[in-house]
């Protein structure tokens, strides 16, 4: 009898809910969003960068960052929550975020730094690099010698959004991504 109770009151709560409606109550258009761009380095002039978010709502939903070599195959993959990303915070509606997602991947937003040569100098005695009120951090792992070494290179560099206050700089070096550090930035 117990068993015959709960199944009836599972039926019932799963006919109580409109299709359409989330566990919430209310209607959502889901966050599905996608964007493209190219990241045309010597190195790889067929790189590309994408990213979506996918979600119940765009307060809610997951954005991945996803770095193909030419060939299509993935060197770099991220998941972000939006509402921690400068770039994506503000987004509230797929288009929105269709948008914000552009703006993201879009590698001629990083114009301050778009290859190695371009990181701030790391000084003999100093605890990481200087860059005055833009403090840059070194990866866990990167001592000084890589870190010039990477400078010295001149290698393509992709830096993106990944916090509020921070950029994420990954070098491509023989066909990989390599974590160089957080370039932070007032926010």
């Amino acid at each position: 009898m117990r068993a015959v109770l709960i199944t009836s009151l599972v039926c019932l709560a799963l006919v109580a809910c409109a299709p359409g409606e989330s566990e919430h109550g209310s209607l959502s258009e889901g966050c599905d969003a996608r964007a493209v761009a190219t990241w045309n380095t010597q190195a790889d002039p067929n790189a590309s960068i994408e990213a979506n978010t996918t979600g119940p709502d765009c307060a809610r939903a997951v954005a991945t960052l996803i770095i193909r070599n030419g060939s299509g195959e993935p060197i770099y993959s991220a998941t972000h929550l939006p509402s921690q990303v400068m770039t994506l915070a503000q987004a509230s509606t797929p288009a929105a975020m269709q948008t914000a997602l552009q703006e993201w991947v879009d590698p001629a937003t990083n114009t301050t730094m778009q290859t190695t040569g371009a990181l701030p100098e790391w000084p003999a005695n100093a605890e990481s690099p200087q860059n005055g009120e833009f403090p840059f951090y070194p990866a866990e792992g990167v001592t000084r010698e890589d870190y010039n070494e990477l400078r010295s290179a001149n290698l393509p560099l992709y830096c993106y959004v990944q916090g509020m206050e921070s950029l994420n700089c990954l070098a491509l070096r023989d066909g990989a991504l390599e974590s160089v550090g957080l370039q932070s930035f007032p926010g």
